[in-house]
């Protein structure tokens, strides 16, 4: 999935310049590393569970070498461990890979390498690609020959890759080939570089250029060939390095929180990759037949804190409305101490972006000791969650740095909605590959969110109103705006507050209103016409196919979708909203004071 790629060929301690480069991409991965080089004729790789930091820790001296490339590793094959770390090595240790995306066939190619004698020392889907490199490399390996093997198995591949290769035979030299997944090269005064991302590259190449799919990249000290599909060389353009390396981190964004954000289209992507096909038919292969048995026909219990309950109130709904059987929500911190009606016959799906959860993990391990049985969604492939369930199902959002979950939870409902389809829901499934297209215009508009946050940035209090999926949405998004402004926001469904809350609507207050919703959009209306009766000043987020309340005093339009995916649409609007914020007050949002990214204790 989302891993950090760095390679170097030049001069000075060639080892140390690369693992410094991948030291800026750690926040693409950061549970294992390592590095590769070819040095006094023989192949060197070394590997660790753990940090960059801790690779450093272990090296050889590098010195002698002329070309190098490291890795890290965000899991999703394979649990975090020193086996499962790249580089991976061929059977007889020639060569070296490393990969950064998903290889979806790597289990049938596995079974015929083993059949035909290949021993496999990890459980990554990576190493599919060394074996079959190993194959195709003659006793004499050259460029020319690599550079063709490497096309040749790239047409055994399905899936997402970018893919770096050092050889024994070939010191000086990495070659590089680039289909969907991120790989740049860049030229300095010390040499050639090739990254994953830009950070990389800050302040040590001057200029870079950009791989397009299906390019190849032979880089060598101080120069580099780029070789299109049918094996021409290719003029990509070369652009100036401006950035500093601080900002560079975060991909030219100030936050990462906003740069997460615009990664949501890219978590959905992935989460639907190799699921979702565009006839609309979804195979969830990696769960057994039985646990999607038992979310069609059994009890379900969804079970997640914070930001991931929300998603819950999402998958709720959705088997509620849509398959019309049983279906309910808990925070997971009450469910251990709930007395849960749990047992053989329920399905408890536990929902967490790290999988490591202290309420969530504890609420599994009480659902397992009560005869359930419990399928995992969550973002990191070897976390404890992960590892304790009988099912997984990787929401593949890659990294998330911001304490404020954001492209997280919109893998989490794009996850929930891949369910869904799996076992019946009817409604959507053909549209689920238009969901990234949506989200990618709510993005291209963000300056109309910005101009509306400043508008209420005054404001002392918020209400999040919506009413079906919409009241789902109008929790998270006052989690939100809370947790990075520090203003205090409520959530209701819209109905609800005529019974109380409607008291403190006063000047100052605003009322944010989710509408999506065509059965009740007339009564979500008139909701806000109460808000705007008491001087409250009401802000519409409304699908483009419904009129925009008269209650409105601003409104952000969103592209439509069937209901049951509006929430990943609406939402981005939400975080960019709850964004500009916090940012007009000044908080720092990236770190919220007094919260952690992955709360580990009860």
């Amino acid at each position: 999935m989302m891993c950090g790629i760095a390679g170097f060929a030049g001069t000075g301690d060639v080892v140390k310049r690369t693992i410094e480069g991948l030291r800026r991409l750690e926040y693409r991965g950061y549970d294992s590393a390592g590095v590769a080089y070819a040095s006094g004729g023989e192949l060197i790789v070394l590997r660790c569970r753990g940090t960059v930091a801790e690779l450093s820790s272990r090296l050889r001296d590098g010195r002698a070498a002329t070309a190098a490339i490291a890795h890290t590793r965000w899991a999703t094959h394979g649990a975090p461990t020193e086996e499962n770390a790249h580089p991976h090595s061929d059977c007889s240790c020639r060569l070296a890979i490393v990969h950064n995306g998903i290889i979806e066939n790597h289990a049938e190619l596995r079974v015929r390498l083993q059949e035909r004698g290949h021993r496999f020392r990890s459980e990554t889907d990576t190493e599919v690609i060394a074996h079959l490199l190993e194959e195709r490399l003659g006793p004499v390996v050259t460029v020319e020959a690599l550079a063709t093997a490497l096309r040749e198995v790239a047409g055994m591949l399905t899936g997402s890759y970018a893919v770096a290769v050092v050889c024994r035979a070939l010191p000086d030299t990495i070659v590089a080939l680039r289909h969907e997944s991120p790989l740049l090269v860049g030229m300095g005064e010390h040499g050639t570089w090739l990254a994953s991302d830009l950070p990389a590259l800050v302040g040590c190449a001057d200029r870079m250029a950009v791989l397009e799919n299906g390019d190849l990249a032979v880089v060598r000290p101080h120069a580099v060939q780029i070789l299109g599909r049918d094996g021409r060389l290719v003029e990509r353009t070369w652009q100036p390095i401006t950035l500093d390396r601080g900002t560079a981190e975060k991909g030219g964004y100030p936050h990462f929180m906003l740069k997460e954000i615009h990664e949501n289209p890219e978590a959905v992507t992935e989460t639907l990759r190799g699921r979702a096909g565009a006839d609309g038919r979804v195979e969830l292969v990696e769960i057994p037949a039985e646990i999607l048995g038992m979310l069609r026909d059994a009890h379900v219990h969804f079970v997640a804190c914070g930001t991931a309950y929300h998603a819950c109130l999402f998958g709720q709904r959705l088997l509620r409305t849509l398959m019309r059987k049983r279906a309910e929500a808990t925070v997971a911190s009450e469910f251990r101490y709930d007395d849960p009606i749990v047992d053989e016959g329920t399905l408890v799906v536990l929902i967490s972006q790290s999988g490591e959860t202290a309420d969530t993990l504890a609420a599994a391990r009480e659902a397992k000791r009560r005869g359930a049985r419990t399928l995992a969604i969550v973002n990191c492939a070897g976390s404890s969650l992960a590892r304790e369930a009988d099912a997984v199902l990787l929401t593949r959002a890659g990294p998330e740095i911001g304490v404020a979950s954001t492209k997280a939870y919109i893998a989490q409902v794009t996850a929930l909605a891949l369910l869904g389809s799996a076992v019946g829901a009817d409604g959507f499934a053909r549209d689920l590959l238009k969901l990234p297209v949506a989200i990618r215009q709510v993005l291209s508009r963000s300056e109309q969110i910005e101009a509306i946050a400043e508008r209420l940035a005054s404001s002392k209090c918020f209400f999040f109103l919506g009413r079906g999926y919409d009241a789902a949405v109008a929790a998270e998004a006052a989690l939100k705006l809370k947790e990075i402004s520090y203003i205090h926001a409520e959530a209701y469904p819209a109905g609800e507050m005529k019974h109380g809350p409607l008291a403190l609507i006063e000047p100052g207050v605003a009322v944010v209103g989710i509408c999506t919703r065509h059965d009740t959009h007339a009564k979500m209306a008139s909701n806000l016409m109460e808000a705007r009766a008491r001087s409250g000043t009401v802000f519409g987020v409304v699908s483009e196919d419904l009129t925009a309340p008269e209650a409105c005093d601003m409104v952000f339009r969103l592209p439509t979708l069937p209901e049951p995916l509006m929430p990943a649409v609406s939402m981005t609007a939400l975080q960019l909203f709850a964004y500009y914020m916090a940012r007009n007050l000044g908080c720092p949002i990236d770190q919220p004071r007094n919260l952690a990214k992955s709360v580990t204790v009860e």
